[in-house]
C-alpha cells in the first residue's frame, strides 16, 4: 500500500512515518526541505508545500492512503487534489476546536481553521477520518521548559484538560491508515485524565525528581513570555483559548482506544520519555 505523510518532519507526523515505517509500505513524505528532512531510509521524499498544487499532485500519484496534517490554506488545495486523485482514505489530524466553541467562537484561527479543514474534504466526497486531538502533552514545554529557577509560570494553572501524548495520535492515526476498511467519522483523542497546569507539575517532580513550584500568571504576560514580540493578538489569543476555561469541557474520551485497542499513555509516560526537555 501506498501511504502518503504530510508533516513528516513535525511531532505527530514524525511519529506517525517512523511507525510505518519497515512495515512493507510504500511511503512518501512531502516535505519543504529535503536536505533537512531526518526520516526513514525508506521514506521516499517529494519536494514542496501542501498549498502547493502542483506538489500535492506530485505527492499524491498512485496513493491509496494520506495523513494530512492542517495547512495555511485550511486544506482547500489538498481537497481539491485529492478528489480528482482520489485516495481511498485520508485521516486529518483535526482538533477539539472543531467542536467546541472557544470564547471567540469562529474567530479563533484554530477553531476557524480545522473546522474549514474538516469541511473542505467532506464537501470534496474525500473519504476521510477526522483525529479531534485535545492539547498536546509537550504544551506544558511553554511554561516549564525555561523555569530555571524552579518556578513554572503559567495562565490558568487549575484549568484540567485531556491533554494527550502525541504518540498516542500518531498510533491511532496509523491503526486507521493500516486498516483492510478504515473507519470513517471523527473520533476525540484525549489523554486518560484530565489535568490541570498545577496537576502536571506535581506529575513531572514526581516522575523526575524535581522540585519544581507553580505560579499563575495573567494570559497578558503569558503571551508575552511565550510568544515573540510582535505576534497578533488574535495569534496569542487563540492558543492561549485552547488552554483555558473555555475548553475545559473536552473531557477524556475513548478514542484512542477505539481505534488502537490500548489506552492512551498517562501523561507520566511522556514526561520520562522526555526528561530531557525540562530545566
Amino acid at each position: 500500500m501506498k501511504i502518503l505523510v504530510t508533516g513528516a518532519t513535525g511531532t505527530v507526523g514524525g511519529h506517525v512515518a517512523r511507525r510505518l515505517s519497515g512495515r512493507g509500505h510504500d511511503l512518501v513524505a512531502l516535505v519543504r526541505d529535503p536536505a533537512r528532512a531526518d526520516l526513514p531510509a525508506d521514506v521516499t521524499l517529494v519536494q514542496g508545500d501542501l498549498t502547493d498544487p502542483d506538489a500535492v499532485r506530485r505527492a499524491l500519484d498512485g496513493v491509496d492512503r494520506v495523513f494530512l496534517n492542517m495547512a495555511d490554506d485550511n486544506g482547500a488545495v489538498f481537497a481539491k487534489a485529492a478528489a480528482d486523485a482520489g485516495p481511498g482514505h485520508v485521516v486529518l489530524l483535526s482538533s477539539f476546536t472543531a467542536v467546541i466553541d472557544l470564547p471567540s467562537g469562529a474567530g479563533n484561527i484554530i477553531t476557524a481553521r480545522h473546522r474549514a479543514g474538516e469541511q473542505a474534504l467532506t464537501d470534496a466526497g474525500v473519504p476521510a477520518t477526522f483525529l479531534r486531538a485535545a492539547g498536546f502533552d509537550y504544551n506544558i514545554l511553554m511554561w516549564a521548559a525555561g523555569a530555571a529557577d524552579g518556578v513554572v509560570r503559567a495562565p490558568n494553572v487549575d484549568v484540567k484538560l485531556p491533554v494527550v501524548d502525541p504518540a498516542d495520535i500518531a498510533a491511532a492515526a496509523v491503526a486507521v491508515l493500516t486498516a483492510a476498511d478504515p473507519r470513517p467519522g471523527a473520533y476525540s483523542i484525549t489523554g486518560p485524565h484530565s489535568l490541570s497546569v498545577r496537576d502536571q507539575v506535581a506529575v513531572i517532580n514526581e516522575t523526575l525528581g524535581r522540585a519544581y513550584t507553580v505560579q499563575e500568571i495573567s494570559e497578558a504576560d503569558a503571551a508575552a513570555a511565550a510568544f515573540r514580540p510582535g505576534t497578533p493578538d488574535f495569534v496569542t489569543t487563540s492558543v492561549l483559548e485552547t488552554m483555558g476555561s473555555g475548553a475545559a469541557v473536552l473531557t477524556p474520551a475513548d478514542g484512542v482506544k477505539t481505534l488502537t485497542g490500548n489506552p492512551p499513555r498517562p501523561f507520566s509516560a511522556w514526561v520520562a520519555d522526555n526528561a530531557q526537555a525540562f530545566a
